[in-house]
């Protein structure tokens, strides 16, 4: 063999064109549990009112304007529903879930990748950078819909609370939150690394624990905490707390799923069963009907204190579980995801799989699932239909271009929160007015009825905000995975 007959392997690598760098892939469930927290701060603010009302009035306002001969009120009549009362009560979990999961996302795969590169030299140095454009991004959304939304106010229609310095201060504050929570997220890289032993988690268990109690102790100390509370108040303040403990947690477990799930692990080691969807899954399970039983008994029992010390604010533990339970079960890939990807590995030629340095998806580009799935189908001989894997990318990126818009809609469902709700009534009201004069014709069994169809009304009015304000949003820079 000649020398000019020699191929070395770096000669047929210098000689295949570079590919060009394609958009990093996304984790379906993870796009998925965004778009349901968007779902969920939407129900929240929409069951909000009917159940500070139905906890102001307790459970027997329906009894005592019978005794005193006053007519029956339409909160009066939910007031003493055990079943309404349950189910609304159960619903405005998902809006603090909502907000969690608003945090938890960003720190689960940021948090990561700012904890392995503060090793590196130069740590403080490069990352500033990168940390202000981020925030730029957040500012830029920010801006850009609250000048959106006073051009509307003053051309189009008005909209209250809008413009004032102090409503886009107050009302924004969860962005407000994300932004320095984003500031301080290369400092909470750099202390997770170097806080990995087992002393480390469990004294971070122990100040978990902590601050949900002093959340537990504010909620019934609290009387008036159903009205708008000044940023310098302790609870308001405490709540923030709640939401940074929400972003540490999420980014150590995102630091251990890296680990076991990133680009850098063995294919070799099994993930401890703890980091498998299974067991998140039915975490999930078990809190879900753990949370209805201590609602059910709290409603069907009239301890409405209760439920306002269960669902105070945004600070609520459970709300915080089910978050972490909701986001590590999407996170965690399933034993036949995990099966379909390591054939998919298989079946394509070396390179054509999707790489992503961020540790943000171990799922192959959709090109690649597209050969597997023709090479799969050709080899088992199957004749499915051609359209289906297109349909399904179709449904990938309509989720995610959905579930982009999760920073906008926050913003312009807290700028046009009373326009939202005058909108809200102006359908609803009618049908409340059904429900009480139903009762006061033929009592409670007449009014179920219409009860049901004003649970049908708020729904559907839910859906259709939820629609119009994600559609309307999905044009803006959502930096929540950046």
């Amino acid at each position: 063999m000649t020398a000019k007959a020699v191929m070395t392997s770096s000669s047929i690598s210098t000689s295949v064109p570079a590919r060009p760098k394609r958009r990093r892939p996304r984790i379906f469930a993870v796009e998925l549990l965004r778009l349901l927290a968007i779902i969920g701060i939407a129900v929240f603010h929409t069951f909000l009112l009917t159940f500070e009302q139905i906890a102001l009035n307790g459970p027997h306002a329906l009894s005592t304007a019978m005794q005193t001969g006053a007519a029956p009120t339409f909160i009066s009549i939910v007031s003493s529903t055990s079943v309404a009362v349950w189910l609304i009560s159960m619903l405005m979990f998902l809006g603090a879930w909502g907000n969690h999961i608003f945090f938890m996302i960003s720190a689960f795969f940021l948090v990561p990748r700012l904890a392995q590169r503060s090793r590196h030299k130069g740590f403080v140095r490069d990352e500033w950078k990168p940390t202000a454009v981020r925030i730029a991004k957040v500012l830029a959304a920010v801006v850009f819909y609250i000048v959106v939304l006073i051009a509307v106010n003053r051309w189009v229609v008005p909209i209250q609370s809008i413009g004032g310095l102090r409503d886009v201060i107050l009302s924004l504050e969860f962005v407000w939150l994300y932004v320095i929570f984003v500031l301080l997220a290369p400092f909470i890289g750099w202390c997770i690394e170097r806080c990995r032993k087992k002393w480390c988690v469990a004294l971070w268990a122990v100040a978990l624990v902590a601050i949900y109690g002093l959340n537990i102790y504010v909620a019934i100390s609290g009387r008036n905490f159903f009205d708008s509370l000044s940023i310098l108040d302790w609870r308001k303040q405490m709540s923030a707390v709640t939401y940074f403990a929400s972003y540490i947690c999420a980014g150590a477990l995102g630091c251990a799923w890296q680990r076991w799930y990133g680009k850098d692990a063995s294919e070799h080691d099994s993930a401890p069963f703890w980091l498998t969807r299974r067991f998140w899954a039915l975490a999930l399970v078990v809190l879900v009907a753990v949370a209805g039983c201590i609602v059910a008994f709290a409603a069907f029992g009239g301890h409405y204190g209760l439920l306002t010390v269960l669902s105070f604010k945004s600070t609520s533990a459970i709300s915080f579980l089910l978050a972490v339970c909701s986001l590590m079960c999407a996170a965690c890939p399933g034993a036949r995801l995990r099966k379909r990807n390591s054939l998919a590995m298989e079946l394509l030629p070396i390179g054509d799989a999707k790489s992503d340095d961020t540790g943000h998806s171990m799922e192959p580009s959709p090109d690649s699932v597209r050969k597997s799935d023709e090479a799969k189908l050709s080899c088992n001989g199957n004749t499915k239909r051609a359209f289906q894997p297109s349909a399904k990318a179709f449904c990938s990126r309509a989720v995610e271009a959905l579930a982009s818009g999760i920073l906008g809609f926050y913003v312009v469902q807290a700028l046009t929160y009373y326009a939202w709700i005058a909108v809200q009534n102006r359908f609803a009201d009618p049908v409340a007015i059904h429900v009480a004069s139903a009762f006061a014709i033929g009592g409670m069994s007449a009014s179920v009825g219409w009860l049901i169809n004003w649970f049908l009304v708020e729904i559907i009015f839910l859906w259709h905000s939820c629609l119009w304000s994600a559609l309307s949003t999905v044009s803006s820079v959502s930096p929540c995975c950046a």
